[in-house]
């Protein structure tokens, strides 16, 4: 009788209640902690993604005589930096991508798409001649040459690209293959988002920042600038888009005719 009368008064309403608080604050504090290493999991995974991509490129250029494949061409040739079938790099990783393969973030989780699943996108100024803008770049097919490109530490290779709607019926995702700041996702802000686009001013991850790989095969993790429609947009940043860095005179009449 002593045990049960004990058992019976041994935990109060108050006692119940405060465990119950102290255990809602813990989920407060620890769910942002566990979903922001989750986040941070994923973004180590894209990084590592672009860094294997990165590995193909220098094969690719040691086997075409110091050439990169081109950003853009068109369906079947072979120097397009990817396709399906083995052109570009796709020979040097077996697939031309895919959901859960090494051409996806991990935070893309649903395609349906005319083309294989695919998140990164080629700097578009790397061709022969470089630094040449959209829709002039459509007639270049070579990519450039490695021994000009003059500083391959500051140099973007790839970036993680912005999906949009395509005009072609039978797909409801793609990204682009190749394409300059204008193409990144985030670039843009919410109050001026590029139509046609999903959520084009949330950057990949933590809608904060987005991984690039450069030249060199280092990889940065940072926010994309945002540019204002006219408005000459920061050297630091810009710099990292062409080829011909040097040419600076030559660089900011591109950005004005943009």
């Amino acid at each position: 009788m002593g045990w049960s009368r004990r058992s019976s008064s041994g935990i109060t309403l108050v006692e119940v209640l405060a465990v119950i608080a102290v255990i809602a604050i813990l989920a407060a504090i620890l769910l942002p902690i566990f979903t922001r290493s989750k986040s941070q999991s994923k973004s180590r995974k894209c990084a590592s993604n672009l860094q294997q991509l990165g590995r193909a490129f220098h094969l690719y250029i040691s086997d075409w005589n110091g050439a990169y494949p081109a950003p853009g061409g068109k369906p079947g040739d072979y120097n397009y930096w990817v396709q399906s079938g083995r052109g570009g790099i796709v020979r040097y990783i077996g697939t031309s991508g895919g959901l859960g393969t090494i051409w996806c973030c991990p935070e893309l989780r649903t395609w349906q798409g005319r083309f294989p699943a695919r998140s990164y996108s080629m700097n578009s100024f790397l061709r022969n001649p470089p630094d040449i803008s959209y829709p002039t770049s459509i007639g270049i097919f070579d990519g450039v040459r490695e021994c000009m490109i003059e500083d391959p530490r500051r140099t973007i290779l790839l970036y993680e690209g912005l999906p949009i709607t395509p005009s072609w019926p039978d797909s409801l995702d793609y990204i682009y293959r190749c394409g300059n700041w204008t193409c990144v996702r985030g670039w843009y802000t919410e109050d001026m988002p590029r139509l046609h686009t999903l959520d084009s001013w949330k950057p990949w991850h933590d809608n904060e920042r987005n991984n690039y790989l450069y030249i060199d095969g280092h990889i940065v993790s940072r926010a994309p600038a945002k540019y204002k429609n006219n408005q000459l947009a920061p050297w630091n940043e810009m710099y990292e888009w062409w080829v011909l860095k040097t040419a600076t005179g030559a660089i900011y009449a591109k950005l004005i005719d943009w």
